[in-house]
């Protein structure tokens, strides 16, 4: 006897973001969040934990067969066994009074068939990623006995966060026990529901496993890589036909840029014989996981450069980073230690200077003005000035008043006190006290010329200029020839793929190398002697017969 809906809930066909005041059992319904074939999702709050749900509940055409309700409790309870981070959490499920539901984690983001309508084309990282995801997702699912036979961009939610992907809707799946009947009549309704993205399998009757999901994500890739349908058919029996028998348009035609590998895992999905796909979605995961390494290596710069070129370019970049850091600290150090003996060389000049002026500076201190004599003292200083790295000497008494100086012209001026040993622009400046018996009498100033201290701080830094530009020579050489090194096996083997490309396993890589190319032309004559025997294998029965399909 059909099922008749309870009083406090009639399936309303509510437009979307009315919040009407009804409940089902503890559940409060706010609005409608979708609708699809056979259910519809509201937007529903529990008190009990104070929750904010997605209920799904059949259509009320649907939820009066009673086989057919049935099989919805039983299937939702199956997948609400399923704990995987990209499987949309089953909190409740539950028969009020003729009415199936499934209260279900409520997700913030997009469904992914909005998400193309939309942008199109989505990045190939971002397919990748998210491609991923489901494939783990189903992994898990057909582990645990559960083919969810509903793959599609609609049940494929894309968080907020866009980097997320959940799987929705196992309402259809098939639990590994189902008995014929009912898999037919619910097959019946995912045909008509969603004939797009069946198995060549479900489009002729046939008995499916988990590798029609399979085949199933790989449509969907396929739209998410090109942006476009993979069969554009618009009547059954033509979607029928074309996924039954017709290749797809190759993603190349489509669009020109799909990474190889991402191509290949596309057409392997695709195949109209499930023996040809992936073994299980473990296998797809990793072949993802290999596509997502090779796009995090195909970074910018790493494209485009021969190895011979790609191996010497890095060497030099590293070395001069190496050199110059070496370069500077070395520099640095030099620079330091020749001031350092420099300023050691003019301090034993000014102390010279300095022990000379003395006598002559004591001895005058005591007499008056007019008795003093520095006659002397300016010989000795214009003397001394002969020297080609003295650039100044002057000597003041205590009271600050020059008495002997290389320049005449300062002589009786006030001393400009220069306030201890610098480096001065016009050279190394020393000053030395003229002390006595603890007593301050004057002062000597000596500045001598730096110019050959430059000299050989520059001479230093063009030697280990130059010998770095040598050693990155030489790094470049030797990276090219490691590079060429490198190239030629590679040359070989990518000579031997093409001609194996072109159908012809005969070619063999004959060497005398022990080291990792020597391994990979094994693997390659090993590849090609398989290849080569089940290419001379007489071909096996004719793929499905387009006369199965059914109307």
């Amino acid at each position: 006897m059909p099922h008749t809906a309870p009083r406090d809930f009639a399936h309303p066909d509510l437009p979307e973001g009315r919040a009407p005041a009804r409940q089902l059992g503890r559940y409060r319904i706010e609005g409608l969040v979708g609708q699809g074939a056979m259910a519809d999702v509201f937007r529903a709050h529990d008190p009990e934990i104070g929750r904010t749900v997605a209920i799904k509940v059949l259509k009320p055409e649907y939820a009066s067969d009673d086989r057919l309700g049935a099989r919805f409790l039983r299937e939702a309870r199956a997948a609400g066994a399923l704990s995987h981070p990209h499987i949309a959490t089953i909190y409740d499920v539950g028969d009020l009074r003729g009415v199936p539901y499934i209260a279900m984690e409520l997700i913030g983001g997009e469904p992914l068939d909005v998400l193309l309508e939309r942008q199109g084309q989505l990045p190939y990282t971002r397919v990748l990623l998210l491609g991923r995801q489901i494939a783990d997702a189903l992994g898990y699912a057909h582990r645990a006995g559960i083919v969810h036979r509903d793959v599609k961009p609609s049940n494929i939610m894309v968080c907020s966060d866009g980097e997320t992907a959940k799987l929705l809707d196992f309402g259809v799946a098939r639990v590994g026990d189902a008995d014929p009947s009912s898999l037919a009549r619910t097959q019946t309704g995912q045909l008509l529901g969603t004939p797009r993205y069946m198995s060549p399998e479900q489009a002729l009757g046939l008995p499916v496993d988990h590798r029609s999901d399979l085949f199933s994500l790989g449509v969907v890739l396929y739209e998410m890589v090109t942006g476009k349908v993979a069969f554009p058919g618009t009547s059954l029996a033509t979607l029928a036909i074309q996924i039954a028998q017709e290749k797809v348009t190759p993603v190349g035609e489509v669009t020109g840029n799909c990474p190889p590998g991402l191509r290949a895992i596309i057409d392997r999905l695709l195949a109209k014989k499930p023996e040809q796909r992936f073994a299980d979605g473990a296998a797809l995961v990793a072949a993802l996981d290999r596509e997502l390494a090779a796009e995090r290596d195909n970074g910018p710069g790493r494209r485009g450069l021969s190895m011979r070129f790609k191996l010497p370019l890095a060497l030099v970049g590293v070395t001069t980073l190496a050199l110059a850091a070496s370069v500077s600290f070395i520099s640095d150090r030099e620079t330091r230690l020749l001031e350092r003996m420099a300023a050691a060389s003019g301090g034993s000049i000014a102390a010279f200077v300095t022990d000379n002026a003395a006598v002559t500076v004591v001895d005058n201190a005591g007499l008056p003005i007019e008795a003093q004599d520095w006659t002397a003292l300016q010989a000795f200083v214009i003397s001394a000035s002969d020297d080609t790295e003295v650039r100044q000497i002057v000597i003041a008494d205590g009271e600050g008043i020059v008495r002997a100086a290389s320049d005449p012209t300062l002589i009786g001026t006030r001393y400009a006190a220069q306030g201890g040993q610098e480096a001065a622009r016009e050279g190394l400046r020393f000053l030395r006290p003229i002390t006595y018996a603890d007593a301050r009498f004057g002062t000597v100033d000596v500045v001598l010329d730096r110019s050959a201290l430059d000299q050989a701080i520059a001479t230093s830094r063009m030697l280990m200029i130059a010998l770095s530009a040598i050693i990155v020579a030489a790094v470049m050489v030797v990276g090219y020839l490691s590079g060429a090194m490198v190239a030629r096996p590679l040359r070989r083997l990518r000579a031997a793929l093409e001609v194996a490309a072109s159908g012809d396993f005969s070619v063999r890589l004959s060497h005398r190398r022990s080291d990792e190319f020597g391994a990979a032309f094994d693997a390659f004559n090993r590849v090609a002697v398989e290849a080569e025997a089940r290419a001379s294998t007489p071909p096996g029965e004719a793929s499905l017969d387009a006369t199965r399909i059914a109307a």
